[in-house]
Protein backbone atom coordinates (compact mmCIF):
# COMPACT_ATOMS: atom_id res chain seq x y z
CA UNK A 1 0.00 0.00 0.00
CA UNK A 2 0.94 3.33 -0.88
CA UNK A 3 1.98 5.15 2.19
CA UNK A 4 0.29 9.13 3.16
CA UNK A 5 1.41 12.25 4.64
CA UNK A 6 1.46 12.70 8.06
CA UNK A 7 0.88 8.60 8.79
CA UNK A 8 -2.63 9.17 7.38
CA UNK A 9 -3.11 7.44 4.05
CA UNK A 10 -7.03 8.51 3.18
CA UNK A 11 -8.99 6.84 1.21
CA UNK A 12 -11.67 7.80 -1.83
CA UNK A 13 -15.59 7.59 -1.04
CA UNK A 14 -14.42 7.19 2.43
CA UNK A 15 -18.17 9.12 2.85
CA UNK A 16 -19.52 5.96 0.75
CA UNK A 17 -17.93 2.82 2.58
CA UNK A 18 -17.13 3.70 6.07
CA UNK A 19 -12.87 3.70 6.09
CA UNK A 20 -10.97 7.46 6.29
CA UNK A 21 -7.80 5.25 5.76
CA UNK A 22 -5.64 2.35 4.61
CA UNK A 23 -5.50 1.36 8.26
CA UNK A 24 -9.00 1.31 9.08
CA UNK A 25 -9.94 -0.97 6.02
CA UNK A 26 -6.80 -3.01 7.01
CA UNK A 27 -6.55 -4.54 3.21
CA UNK A 28 -3.76 -7.29 4.63
CA UNK A 29 -6.51 -8.49 7.44
CA UNK A 30 -9.26 -8.30 4.69
CA UNK A 31 -7.05 -10.71 2.01
CA UNK A 32 -6.39 -12.83 4.87
CA UNK A 33 -9.54 -13.67 5.88
CA UNK A 34 -10.79 -13.94 2.16
CA UNK A 35 -10.47 -17.72 2.43
CA UNK A 36 -12.99 -17.92 5.29
CA UNK A 37 -15.50 -15.19 4.49
CA UNK A 38 -17.12 -13.39 1.54
CA UNK A 39 -16.05 -9.66 1.95
CA UNK A 40 -18.94 -7.18 2.94
CA UNK A 41 -19.88 -5.18 -0.02
CA UNK A 42 -18.88 -1.81 1.72
CA UNK A 43 -15.32 -3.58 1.91
CA UNK A 44 -15.37 -4.25 -1.80
CA UNK A 45 -16.25 -0.51 -2.51
CA UNK A 46 -13.37 0.68 -0.61
CA UNK A 47 -10.75 -1.53 -2.20
CA UNK A 48 -12.18 -1.06 -5.72
CA UNK A 49 -12.79 2.59 -5.71
CA UNK A 50 -8.66 2.74 -4.36
CA UNK A 51 -7.86 0.24 -6.65
CA UNK A 52 -4.09 2.36 -7.23
CA UNK A 53 -2.99 1.85 -3.54
CA UNK A 54 -3.09 -1.69 -4.35
CA UNK A 55 -1.12 -4.57 -6.40
CA UNK A 56 -3.44 -4.80 -10.22
CA UNK A 57 -2.48 -7.83 -11.81
CA UNK A 58 -1.60 -7.47 -15.70
CA UNK A 59 -3.15 -10.97 -16.76
CA UNK A 60 -4.73 -13.59 -15.34
CA UNK A 61 -3.31 -16.17 -12.62
CA UNK A 62 -3.30 -19.67 -13.55
CA UNK A 63 -5.75 -21.82 -11.52
CA UNK A 64 -5.52 -19.14 -8.42
CA UNK A 65 -5.85 -21.26 -4.97
CA UNK A 66 -9.09 -20.86 -3.22
CA UNK A 67 -9.19 -17.55 -1.08
CA UNK A 68 -7.12 -15.84 -3.57
CA UNK A 69 -7.78 -12.28 -4.04
CA UNK A 70 -6.88 -10.51 -7.48
CA UNK A 71 -7.17 -7.35 -8.96
CA UNK A 72 -7.33 -6.70 -12.72
CA UNK A 73 -8.22 -3.80 -14.69
CA UNK A 74 -11.24 -5.57 -16.69
CA UNK A 75 -10.35 -3.08 -19.64
CA UNK A 76 -7.12 -4.39 -20.11
CA UNK A 77 -7.59 -7.76 -18.99
CA UNK A 78 -10.56 -8.68 -21.12
CA UNK A 79 -9.90 -12.19 -20.63
CA UNK A 80 -9.89 -12.31 -16.80
CA UNK A 81 -11.90 -15.24 -16.05
CA UNK A 82 -10.33 -17.49 -17.83
CA UNK A 83 -8.01 -19.14 -14.90
CA UNK A 84 -8.23 -22.94 -15.98
CA UNK A 85 -10.11 -23.85 -13.32
CA UNK A 86 -13.30 -25.99 -14.23
CA UNK A 87 -16.86 -23.60 -13.75
CA UNK A 88 -20.38 -24.94 -13.63
CA UNK A 89 -21.49 -24.59 -17.22
CA UNK A 90 -25.01 -23.83 -18.67
CA UNK A 91 -26.88 -26.56 -20.31
CA UNK A 92 -25.24 -26.11 -23.82
CA UNK A 93 -22.25 -27.15 -21.84
CA UNK A 94 -20.35 -24.34 -23.47
CA UNK A 95 -20.59 -20.84 -21.83
CA UNK A 96 -19.83 -20.10 -17.66
CA UNK A 97 -23.14 -20.95 -15.41
CA UNK A 98 -22.67 -17.15 -13.44
CA UNK A 99 -25.18 -15.52 -11.62
CA UNK A 100 -25.19 -11.91 -11.48
CA UNK A 101 -26.22 -9.54 -8.67
CA UNK A 102 -25.93 -5.91 -7.60
CA UNK A 103 -24.56 -4.94 -4.17
CA UNK A 104 -26.23 -2.21 -2.16
CA UNK A 105 -24.38 0.20 0.32
CA UNK A 106 -26.69 2.17 1.99
CA UNK A 107 -30.00 2.26 -0.41
CA UNK A 108 -28.19 2.44 -3.87
CA UNK A 109 -26.93 -0.22 -5.97
CA UNK A 110 -22.95 0.44 -6.25
CA UNK A 111 -21.24 -2.86 -7.17
CA UNK A 112 -22.08 -5.21 -9.52
CA UNK A 113 -21.13 -9.20 -8.92
CA UNK A 114 -20.98 -12.75 -10.91
CA UNK A 115 -20.88 -15.67 -8.86
CA UNK A 116 -19.28 -18.84 -10.33
CA UNK A 117 -19.29 -22.42 -9.02
CA UNK A 118 -17.15 -25.11 -9.10
CA UNK A 119 -17.73 -28.19 -11.44
CA UNK A 120 -15.97 -30.71 -9.23
CA UNK A 121 -16.15 -28.63 -6.04
CA UNK A 122 -19.78 -27.10 -5.39
CA UNK A 123 -18.19 -25.18 -2.54
CA UNK A 124 -15.56 -23.70 -4.81
CA UNK A 125 -16.49 -20.16 -6.20
CA UNK A 126 -15.29 -17.64 -7.75
CA UNK A 127 -16.75 -13.84 -7.35
CA UNK A 128 -16.19 -11.11 -9.97
CA UNK A 129 -16.18 -7.38 -8.79
CA UNK A 130 -16.86 -3.91 -10.14
CA UNK A 131 -17.98 -1.03 -9.49
CA UNK A 132 -20.94 0.13 -10.96
CA UNK A 133 -20.86 2.98 -13.37
CA UNK A 134 -23.10 5.65 -13.18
Amino acid sequence: MAGGTGGRDLLVASEIHGFLTCADLNFEKLMSEAASRWFRPNEIYAVLANYAKFQVIPQPIDKPASGTVVLYDRKVVRNFRKDGHNWKKKKDGKTVQEAHEKLKIGNEEKVHVYYARGEDDPNFFRRCYWLLDK
